[in-house]
């Protein structure tokens, strides 16, 4: 991202600053001077901050593959072959990579990034469930309904 390097102040003194942190790129230093003496105040939200951007980098990555394996496969069209695959009884360990893959002509190493792709959006929509549910936004369950 383009940021006017002028516009820049040192997050100890205010003074004008062209160097930002080189880890997390977050906050920005007139000199070392006032990077060592901001360090210890500023050592855990940059670690924290680093983090976060390399555990998005990784997302993006991870989501970037698996959407070029869905494509490459057509994927998309075979969502309820996938789907009774996965929910198969006799599968409650999971189904293989290798399964996977000779299911529907995948690799093998495409068929791990694949299948934990899902387990990422099958958390992602529980934990979504249950905040939800703690919000009092969830409707009834459906076991409730019945």
């Amino acid at each position: 991202e383009a940021i006017d390097m002028s516009s820049l102040k040192c997050a100890l003194c205010s003074a004008p600053s062209a160097k930002r942190c080189k880890d997390c790129q977050s906050i920005a230093y007139c000199g070392r001077e006032c990077q060592v003496k901001d360090w210890k105040h500023h050592k855990k939200a940059c670690k924290a901050i680093k983090e976060d951007k390399e555990r998005a980098d990784s997302h993006t990555i991870h989501k970037a593959e698996f959407d070029r394996i869905r494509l490459k496969y057509g994927l998309d069209k075979k969502a309820d072959e996938i789907s009774d695959l996965l929910t198969m009884r006799g599968n409650e360990g999971g189904v293989s990579p290798n399964d996977f893959a000779e299911n529907f002509g995948t690799t093998p190493e495409e068929a791990v990034v694949f299948l934990e792709w899902i387990k990422v959006g099958i958390k992602f929509k529980e934990e979504t469930l249950n905040v939800a549910k703690k919000s009092g936004l969830a409707g009834p369950s459906v076991s409730a309904k019945r």
